[in-house]
């Protein structure tokens, strides 16, 4: 397989997170709470998605045995028949991708198979290299999220997905939680980021498409750190400048009496500095390119 080159275009994507038989069968080993008012819709959701050839991306939950599970029972472990997915949410086209650290994929999958399963072993399903890969090698006008669990899995992958500056609507009663507090909590969270909120009823409809196509996710907060320099972009005790680290961009000085001059992030705070062997002074290094 070779690394995903071409960027793929498609109105939506359902964004389909652990619908998996532990966390939605009432003997299942971590059921949410409400799962009898949202599994008709999930299934809804997914009859949909099949019917109008829609794409879906869907991850799985894969813990090894004896894995901690931070104080909760063990669910989801490998090759266990509560990790697998509730049938009605499977494509007949469809492949599964392990998490292992490498981000080769088919070029254009979606020609080959309409659901993609990603599996993860932390609540982020963007953790997994090759989801991140197709998120940044398709492009789609937005995405459609349900899922459990509301307050962990479906919050991490909107803030993940808004970051990468994509238009995300999120399937209120499609999504399930352990805690209806938190996960409350979690869709204001998530709303205020520029994700719209919508039912199974509006998605389908038709309702709700042009709240979600004229959405905008939030621009992302540039980090600011502030400390006194004097206008020589030298630590100062008066206060008269101040330093801005941008990331991505380096450091950016602004002294009392000029303007932001740019410098290196990665240059040393004393150029004067002298090696202690021939006296040459310590040459810059050059500016990060952002790349690993």
């Amino acid at each position: 397989m070779s690394s995903t080159t071409r960027r793929s275009s498609f109105d939506r994507i359902l964004i389909d997170l652990n619908t998996q038989c532990d966390l939605l069968l009432p003997r299942g080993a971590l059921p949410v709470t409400n799962r009898a008012a949202i599994l008709p819709n999930i299934r809804r959701l997914m009859n949909w998605g099949r019917v109008e050839r829609v794409p879906i991306i869907s991850s799985l939950e894969s813990h090894r045995p004896g894995e901690s599970s931070r104080g909760l029972p063990s669910y989801c472990v490998d090759r266990t028949s509560g990790q697998r997915k509730i049938p009605f949410t499977l494509m007949p086209r469809r492949v599964v991708f392990a998490g292992d650290n490498t981000i080769d994929l088919p070029i254009d999958v979606f020609r080959r198979f309409q659901q993609v399963i990603f599996t993860k072993r932390c609540r982020d399903f963007l953790s997994n290299p090759k989801a991140d890969r197709l998120m940044q090698a398709v492009a789609v006008n937005h995405l459609v999220i349900f899922g459990t669990v509301a307050e962990h899995c479906v919050k991490a992958a909107a803030l993940g997905l808004l970051a990468r500056q994509h238009r995300v609507a999120v399937v209120t009663d499609a999504c399930g939680f352990w805690s209806a507090t938190d996960a409350d909590l979690a869709m204001r969270q998530i709303e205020a980021k520029g994700a719209i909120l919508v039912t199974t009823e509006e998605l389908i409809s038709g309702a709700a498409d042009e709240r979600i196509r004229n959405s905008r996710p939030s621009p992302p907060v540039v980090e600011e750190v502030e400390v006194p320099i004097d206008g020589n972009g030298s630590r100062s005790h008066n206060g008269n400048g101040r330093k801005r680290i941008l990331p991505g961009f380096g450091v950016v000085t602004a002294g009392a009496d000029g303007p932001p001059a740019r410098r290196d992030a990665s240059r040393k705070l004393r150029p004067d500095v002298r090696s202690r062997k021939g006296g040459a002074g310590v040459p810059p290094t050059h500016p990060s390119s952002g790349l690993a």
